[in-house]
């Protein structure tokens, strides 16, 4: 009998053990769950909204609709991604195979923090061009863009990217603090 008692004890401190040391268990993955839906929800709201801008630049675009600013969206790797692809499309269309290198938006040294400006550094790379005019054309096609280029070198190594001819540009943008 006495063995019996101690078994039926032992195990219903085991049972009570499970209980308290499971039921934390639990909590602890029901908020990790809650946590990820959140997670799952956030990037739900975003890639949405990047399709949604993704559709309007893809109806400009189809519509013939030149775009005289690149759209921004909540998501600074969004914004990075918009402003490389803007740039490479800008120039494919000028006949130029160039590399995008877009850095990450920081407040900008050129202009006081009380204005708050950012700017978003870019490098360009472009792999070969025709002729000397074809890089005048784009030099001033830029222009007409709210770019501002700070080096060109042809056959330097001034900017640190892939390319014959070398662009480092300024894209400023409103938001500083």
């Amino acid at each position: 009998m006495g063995k019996e008692k101690a078994i039926i004890i032992a195990s219903a401190l085991m049972v009570v053990a499970f209980i308290f040391f499971g039921s934390g268990r639990i909590r602890s993955l029901r908020a990790q769950i809650g946590e990820r839906r959140e997670e799952v929800a956030k990037s739900d709201q975003r890639l949405e909204e990047l399709r949604t801008l993704g559709e309007s630049l893809e109806l400009r675009r189809m519509t013939g609709k030149v775009l005289c600013e690149i759209p921004r969206a909540q998501d600074p790797v969004a914004n990075r991604v918009l402003i490389a692809r803007f740039l490479e499309s800008f120039l494919l269309r000028q006949g130029f195979d160039a590399e995008v290198r877009v850095e990450n938006e920081r407040a900008s040294k050129d202009f006081p923090a009380v204005v708050g400006v950012n700017e978003v550094p870019i490098k360009i790379g472009i792999k070969d061009y025709a002729s000397y005019v074809q890089v005048v054309n784009l030099l001033r096609e830029i222009r007409s863009f709210p770019f501002v280029i700070e080096v060109i070198t042809i056959g330097g190594t001034d900017v640190p990217v892939p390319g014959v001819l070398r662009l480092q540009l300024k894209y400023y943008v409103p938001g500083g603090s």
